[in-house]
C-alpha cells in the first residue's frame, strides 16, 4: 500500500523534483504539485469510488507540472537543447548555403550581362577588326543579336611581386575588350579602385582580377610585368563572368593564386600582342525571346560562309567551364551537405530518446498510480509530451543562434574563398523553418515510444517496476548471462559492468547516441585526412625525379626549330629541356559500347623515356597506347588492354581537324586528376604533329633558382607563360579549400555535439544512481571511490560508442568519399583514408571525454545528504 502523506488519491506524481520516488509525508508539498486528479477531497477518486476526471484536464496544470520536470532537470534539458540546437543548426547552416549560391551566381551572372554565344578563333589565330562582326551581321535575322563585342584574348605571364613582399609570378591571360561597346557584353565589375573607360584605349592600363589580387594580398592599384618584360599599370580590381573561377592548367581543376587576367581595352590588347587590328574573339547576347540553339546553328553556318579556311569555335552560355564548375557543384554539394548534417541529427535524435526515456521512465510508478486511480492514459501521456514539447521549444531556439552563428561563419568563408561580385548570403527563412520543425518534432517523437510502453502495462507492474532496474525479467536475463561469463575481481570491481547489464536497452541508446557524434567526427575528419593524403600523392608523383623543374608554355603549337623554342632552350637559364605537346582531348569511352559521359582531358604526348621526368605507371605499361588516370579508366569501364576513342585535334596541311582516334589503354598514372593522359610520342603518329611543340619541360641551370629561371624566361619573346612543374598542387588545394573551409566549420560543431552528448547521458546516469551512490556512502565508501566506479562505468559505455563511432564513420566515410564526392569533384580521384592521428585523437575524445563526464559530478556526491537521497516510501 502506499503512504499518500493521510489523503486519499494524493499520491500520484508528489515527487518534488521529479526524480521518479514519491515524497515522504511532511516533505512540505500536500496539496501542492500533485498530480492532475489528486485535489484536497477525493479528486482522483469520488466518494463513490468512481473516478472524477474534472481535475485532470486543468491545462494550466498541467504545464505547472511539466515546468516542474523541467526545472528539476534544468542542465539537462539544456545541454539536450543545445545537442537538438547543434544538430538543426548545422543543417540549416549547410543548406542555406545552396540556397545563397544559386541567388549569387544568378546575380552577378545577369549583372554583367553574360554572352549567350561566343566566337573563338582557334590555335592561336586572329582575323582583322570587324571580320567577326561581319559573320554576324550576315545573319538571316540581324536583329536576333542585342548586342556583341569583339575581343582579343592570349596568354601571357603576369609578375606582380613587391618588396617586402611574396613573389608572384604566375601564367595568365591578357584580355582586350572593346570599350565602346554598348552595353558591354561579359562586362568587368569593379571590386577597387576605378574602371576602365575610353579614354583608357591604347594606354598601357587595365584592371586586374579581382580574386587573383585578393589570393596573392596585392593592393587596389598598382604595376604589373608581363611576358616580354613589358610593365602595364592597373587602375583597379573586377571580374568577368568567364573567370569567377580561375583556371586550372587541367580541364576541372581551378586556381586563385596561380592564375591572373588583365583586363585592357582592345587597342591595348593589340599593342601588347604586337599584332595591331587583330581580334580572336566575339561575344553576344540574344535578344529575349531568342532560340538560342538555332542562333547558333545559324552562326556556324555563316561562319563557313564568311571565314572560309578559318578554324573556330562556337559555344554558348553553358559551356562557360566557370558556370559549369560553379552550378554543377551545388546539387552535388548539397547532397554531401545534406548526408553530414543527418549524421549530427541522429546523434542529436539518439540523445533526445535517452533523456526523454529515461525521464519517462522515472515516472512510471507515478503513471501507474495514476492509471490505478482511473485517470486516463492520454492524460498521463501528456506530462512527458509537453516536456518534450518544452525540450523541442528550447532546441527550436538553440538552433536559431547555431545556425546563425554557423551561416555567418560560412557566408564569411565563401566570400573569402570564392569572391563575387554580387554575394547574396541572407537569412534563408525557408531554410530555417525546416530545420525548427525537426529540432521541435525530435523530442517529441523520442517522447512517444516510452510514453507508450509506460501506459501499456498492468498498473501493479508499472508501480514496482523499479525505474533503473526494470522488469524482473529485463533484470533475470543479464544474471543468466553471467553465469556464463563471470566477471572478475569483487562487488565493487564488477559493478559498473552490472549496472550496465541491468539496464542493457539504456546502454544502448547511450553508446548509439556517443557513436552516431563519433561517426560525424570521423566522416568530417577523414575528409580532411583525404584531402590531405589527395595532395601529398599528387605532390610525391611531381616532384619524384626534377623537382625544380619549370614548364614552359608557348601561346601556339610551334616547330622546335621556332625562333622561341631555341631562344628558350639555349637561355644561359636552362640546363636541359624536353619538348613536349600539350593538345585538348576529349575520351569518349569503349567504341561501341553503351554511351560514356566524355571526359574533357589535356594529352601529353612527350618521350616517355626523357631524363627530365616521365609518369609513374600503377599498372600496365608506359608505352603501346594511351596512359589514363584510375578515375578516367574506372568512369569511362575500361581497364588495361581495352580500347578507347579520343577526339583530338589533327595536322591537316596548314591547319588542324578534329577526328576520333581508337587507341588502346596501354596502363594506368598515379597522378590522381582524370583529365591527364599521357601518350608516347612514338605512339602519336596518326596525330601529324611530329616536330611541333607547345609545352617545353626545362631544368633550371647552376646559378639559377626556379624564380630567377622564370623570370629569365618570362622575358623571352614570344613565351606565353612559365610555371613550377607542382603548380597542380597548389591548383588541387585550390579545388578542395571550399569544402576544407567548410569542413572545419563542421568539424568544431560536431566536437562541441560529442562533448555534450557525453555530458548528457552520463549526467543522467549519475542522477539515476543517486540512491546506489549513497548506500555506497552510508556504508562507508569514500566519495573518491563512488565516483571511480561512475568513471570506469562511463568508460565503457565511452568505449562501446567509439568503437561502433570508429566503425560506422569509416564506412560513412567511403560512401560520402567515394560515391557522393566523387560526383562533386569528378575530375579528382580521391580513395577514402583514416590517418592514425585521426583514430587516436577520436579514441581519446570517445573514451575520455565520456569518462570524465562524471567528474563535473562531483561536487554534488562529495556534498550529498544520504539520509535524504535514502528515503523512499515504497
Amino acid at each position: 500500500m502506499v503512504n499518500g502523506g493521510g489523503r486519499r488519491g494524493a499520491v500520484l506524481g508528489e515527487t518534488p523534483g521529479g526524480d521518479g520516488h514519491a515524497a515522504t509525508p511532511g516533505n512540505g508539498n500536500s496539496g501542492r504539485g500533485a498530480a492532475p486528479g489528486s485535489g484536497r477531497r477525493g479528486a482522483a477518486s469520488g466518494d463513490d469510488g468512481g473516478p472524477v476526471r474534472g481535475g485532470a484536464g486543468s491545462a494550466g496544470l498541467w504545464l505547472r507540472w511539466s515546468w516542474r520536470d523541467l526545472r528539476a532537470r534544468l542542465l539537462l534539458v539544456v545541454a539536450l537543447a543545445a545537442v537538438i540546437g547543434e544538430g538543426t543548426g548545422l543543417y540549416a547552416g549547410l543548406t542555406s548555403t545552396s540556397r545563397w549560391r544559386y541567388e549569387s551566381y544568378d546575380a552577378s551572372f545577369a549583372g554583367l550581362n553574360v554572352h549567350d554565344l561566343r566566337i573563338s578563333v582557334d590555335a592561336g589565330a586572329t582575323v582583322p577588326r570587324g571580320r567577326l562582326r561581319d559573320v554576324v551581321a550576315a545573319l538571316p535575322d540581324p536583329a536576333a543579336v542585342d548586342a556583341s563585342a569583339e575581343r582579343l584574348m592570349f596568354p601571357t605571364e603576369i609578375e606582380a611581386s613587391r618588396p617586402g613582399h611574396k613573389e608572384v609570378l604566375v601564367r595568365g591571360e591578357v584580355v582586350g575588350v572593346d570599350l565602346t561597346a554598348r552595353p558591354l557584353v561579359d562586362g568587368i565589375s569593379v571590386a577597387a579602385g576605378r574602371a576602365l573607360t575610353t579614354a583608357d584605349r591604347g594606354r598601357p592600363v587595365g584592371v586586374l582580377d579581382h580574386g587573383f589580387a585578393q589570393a596573392n594580398d596585392l593592393p587596389a592599384t598598382g604595376t604589373v610585368r608581363i611576358s616580354g618584360d613589358r610593365e602595364i599599370g592597373y587602375v583597379g580590381e573586377g571580374q568577368s563572368p568567364e573567370y569567377f573561377v580561375l583556371p586550372g592548367e587541367q580541364p576541372g581543376l581551378i586556381t586563385q593564386a596561380g592564375f591572373g587576367v588583365l583586363y585592357t581595352s582592345l587597342e591595348t590588347a593589340q599593342n601588347l600582342a604586337g599584332e595591331p587590328g587583330a581580334v580572336n574573339d566575339l561575344v553576344l547576347t540574344a535578344r529575349p525571346g531568342t532560340d538560342v540553339a538555332a542562333l547558333q546553328r545559324q552562326l556556324t553556318a555563316a561562319v563557313a560562309e564568311r571565314l572560309p579556311g578559318v578554324s573556330t569555335t562556337i559555344t554558348n552560355r553553358d559551356d562557360i567551364a566557370s558556370r559549369q564548375i560553379m552550378y554543377d557543384s551545388i546539387e552535388s554539394n548539397q547532397a554531401l551537405w545534406n548526408a553530414l548534417a543527418l549524421l549530427v541529427l541522429v546523434g542529436a535524435m539518439f540523445a533526445a530518446f535517452n533523456l526523454v526515456g529515461r525521464v519517462v521512465d522515472a515516472q512510471r510508478r507515478e503513471i501507474g498510480i495514476g492509471m490505478a486511480l482511473g485517470v486516463p492514459s492520454r492524460m498521463l501521456a501528456l506530462r512527458p509530451l509537453l516536456l518534450g514539447l518544452q525540450i523541442g521549444i528550447l532546441g527550436v531556439l538553440a538552433g536559431l543562434a547555431t545556425g546563425m552563428i554557423i551561416t555567418a561563419a560560412m557566408g564569411a568563408m565563401l566570400r573569402d574563398v570564392w569572391p563575387l561580385p554580387d554575394w547574396r548570403t541572407g537569412f534563408q527563412v525557408g531554410v530555417f523553418a525546416r530545420a525548427a520543425a525537426v529540432g521541435l518534432l525530435l523530442p517529441l517523437v523520442a517522447a512517444v515510444h516510452p510514453v507508450w510502453r509506460a501506459v501499456r502495462v498492468e498498473p501493479v507492474r508499472a508501480i514496482h517496476a523499479s525505474a533503473i532496474s526494470g522488469s524482473t525479467r529485463a533484470r533475470a536475463r543479464p544474471r543468466r548471462r553471467r553465469r556464463g561469463f563471470p566477471l572478475p575481481g569483487g562487488s565493487l570491481a564488477r559493478m559498473p559492468a552490472r549496472n550496465l547489464a541491468r539496464a542493457p536497452r539504456r546502454m544502448l541508446l547511450t553508446a548509439l547516441g556517443i557513436a552516431a557524434a563519433i561517426t560525424a567526427q570521423v566522416v568530417f575528419t577523414g575528409q580532411l585526412d583525404t584531402f590531405t593524403r589527395t595532395t601529398d600523392a599528387a605532390e610525391t608523383e611531381l616532384t619524384s625525379t626534377s623537382p625544380d623543374r619549370l614548364r614552359v608554355t608557348l601561346p601556339s603549337v610551334q616547330p622546335v626549330t621556332s625562333p622561341t623554342v631555341t631562344a628558350v632552350t639555349g637561355s644561359p637559364a636552362v640546363r636541359g629541356s624536353d619538348a613536349t605537346l600539350a593538345l585538348p582531348t576529349r575520351l569518349l569511352g569503349p567504341p561501341g559500347s553503351a554511351p560514356h559521359e566524355p571526359i574533357d582531358t589535356l594529352t601529353y604526348i612527350l618521350d616517355v623515356d626523357n631524363r627530365i621526368w616521365s609518369p609513374s605507371i600503377t599498372e600496365g605499361s608506359a608505352t603501346g597506347g594511351l596512359l589514363l588516370a584510375a578515375k578516367a579508366a574506372h568512369d569511362l569501364g575500361v581497364s588495361v588492354g581495352g580500347t578507347v576513342l579520343l577526339r583530338h585535334p589533327r595536322r591537316a596541311g596548314d591547319g588542324y581537324q578534329t577526328v576520333d582516334t581508337p587507341l588502346r589503354v596501354a596502363g594506368i598514372h598515379s597522378f590522381p586528376v582524370r583529365s591527364v593522359a599521357f601518350l608516347d610520342a612514338a605512339d602519336a603518329g596518326s596525330f601529324g604533329l611530329a616536330g611541333l611543340t607547345n609545352v617545353l619541360t626545362v631544368l633550371p641551370a647552376p646559378g639559377y633558382d626556379q624564380l630567377d629561371a622564370m623570370r629569365t624566361l618570362a622575358a623571352v619573346p614570344g613565351v606565353g607563360s612559365v610555371v613550377p612543374a607542382t603548380g597542380s598542387i597548389e591548383e588541387i588545394r585550390a579545388l578542395l579549400r571550399t569544402f576544407v573551409g567548410i569542413l572545419r566549420i563542421a568539424e568544431i560543431a560536431v566536437l562541441l555535439l560529442a562533448l555534450l552528448i557525453a555530458y548528457n547521458a552520463m549526467s543522467i546516469a549519475m542522477d539515476e544512481r543517486r540512491r546506489e551512490q549513497a548506500t555506497m556512502l552510508a556504508f562507508g565508501l569514500a566519495p573518491r571511490r563512488v565516483l571511480a566506479l561512475a568513471v570506469a562505468e562511463s568508460a565503457l559505455i565511452g568505449l562501446l560508442g567509439t568503437v561502433i563511432g570508429l566503425v560506422a564513420g569509416y564506412w560513412t566515410l567511403r560512401w560520402t568519399v567515394e560515391v557522393l564526392l566523387a560526383d562533386t569533384l569528378p575530375d579528382l580521384g580521391i580513395r577514402a583514408v583514416l590517418s592514425v592521428p585521426t583514430l587516436l585523437t577520436t579514441l581519446l575524445l570517445g573514451v575520455f571525454a565520456v569518462a570524465v563526464a562524471p567528474l563535473l559530478s562531483a561536487r554534488r556526491v562529495r556534498r550529498m545528504d544520504v539520509p535524504s537521497t535514502l528515503r523512499v516510501i515504497e
